[in-house]
């Protein structure tokens, strides 16, 4: 600080260069001081320096009248910018810890010493309710020793804890929270303070909550309708299973019904018939049996074979598909080779795996009349 003595006849360019020791603007200055002397004796201004840095100054004025009436103006100048400055941060501070978060401040020992407005209307306990109260007046009683331990561990070895715990409110009320845990060191290097911050989180818990119920209802779900694809899908394999087992005893017995009716017509009915054609004296009657002898024997030869081309073509390669479609139309063994760019001793090996696959065993069948029989 600075003291100076100014009289009612100092003059202004010498109080100028007093203040001018200093680096204040003295024009501002000795207005100030000069109003001072008409009527106030204390007075803080903000004032810029020769620098250009802006500083606080808090002046201290006496006024004094000697016994011939001199007036005598003796001021104090004090820096006061870093006090200022302090206040300033403090006032920023006070406006932060006043957040959305609740904030309380504890001692070394978890002795609380100090909340905002958000614990109280979180909590529901007065800032008066919980000083001096230990931090454990909001446990909730959800937590073991081995959390707590953990916890403090952590914040022994990092100065900082970050989770999701239960608190309690005053009326008894346990509520979620996302609790920061900060440490605050003292100059010798030890905890002095714990910063504790959180967030009531019960509305993101009950939208988790809701999130999870249509999960597990989806899985569910799903998890029915994967058990009746798989019931659907057994069911399947056993109709499918039983309708192959149908399928081959049909076809089982429909090759004895017509290997037992061929038999049966070879060793009763063409003998009889060979008899009476050759006991009969009508020639008439001679020609009736021997019609009914050949249609006998194209009924044999011909019974239990297929009646389309796509049941009688099932069976075949598709080479033989071809080489028999080229029969149907009436083309010659030769011309078929030289189409299909094969040897007519390849294609006659054809004819004859085809005549033998559509179960045409007498020489006497004729391949392309066959064909012609079968239905588009």
């Amino acid at each position: 600080y600075m003291t100076m003595v100014i009289t009612s006849y100092t003059p202004a360019h010498k109080i100028s260069r007093i203040l001018v020791l200093s680096g204040q603007n003295s024009t501002r200055i000795t207005a100030i001081i000069w109003s001072i002397l008409n009527a106030r004796q204390h007075i803080e201004v903000k004032i810029q320096r020769s620098s250009n840095e802006l500083c606080y100054m808090h002046i201290d004025a006496v006024r004094v009248q000697s016994d011939d009436g001199d007036v005598t103006l003796r001021a104090t100048l004090t820096d006061i910018t870093e006090r200022k400055q302090s206040e300033q941060k403090l006032r920023i501070a006070a406006t932060a810890f006043e957040v959305q978060e609740g904030i309380l401040v504890t001692d070394e020992h978890k002795i609380i010493v100090q909340v905002n407005k958000s614990f109280t209307r979180i909590t529901g306990y007065q800032e008066s309710e919980v000083i001096g109260q230990h931090a454990s007046i909001l446990s909730s009683g959800q937590h073991d020793a081995r959390f707590f331990q953990a916890m403090w561990e952590e914040i022994k070895s990092n100065q900082f804890w970050q989770g999701e715990l239960w608190n309690k409110r005053k009326g008894g009320e346990l509520f979620p929270a996302w609790m920061s845990i900060t440490t605050v060191l003292g100059e010798d290097g030890y905890p002095s303070h714990y910063v504790g911050s959180f967030l009531d989180i019960t509305l993101q818990k009950q939208a988790e909550n809701v999130l999870l119920d249509a999960r597990r209802h989806l899985e569910k779900q799903v998890e029915r309708s994967v058990s009746e694809l798989q019931r659907l899908k057994d069911e399947g394999s056993e109709v499918s299973t039983a309708l192959k087992v149908m399928l081959k005893l049909r076809e089982s017995e429909s090759v004895d019904a017509r290997n037992l009716l061929i038999l049966e017509l070879k060793q009763e009915v063409m003998p009889f018939l060979q008899k009476l054609r050759i006991s009969s004296r009508d020639a008439k009657q001679v020609r009736l049996l021997s019609a009914l002898d050949a249609n006998l024997q194209r009924l044999i030869s011909s019974y239990g074979c297929a009646t389309s081309i796509s049941s009688a073509y099932k069976n075949l390669t598709p080479k033989e598909i071809q080489v028999a479609s080229m029969v149907r139309e009436g083309t010659s063994t030769k011309v078929i080779a030289s189409t299909l760019s094969l040897s007519p001793e390849t294609i006659s090996i054809h004819r004859k795996n085809i005549r033998k696959k559509l179960g045409l065993d007498s020489k006497s069948d004729n391949l392309r009349s066959y064909l012609i029989t079968l239905d588009k």
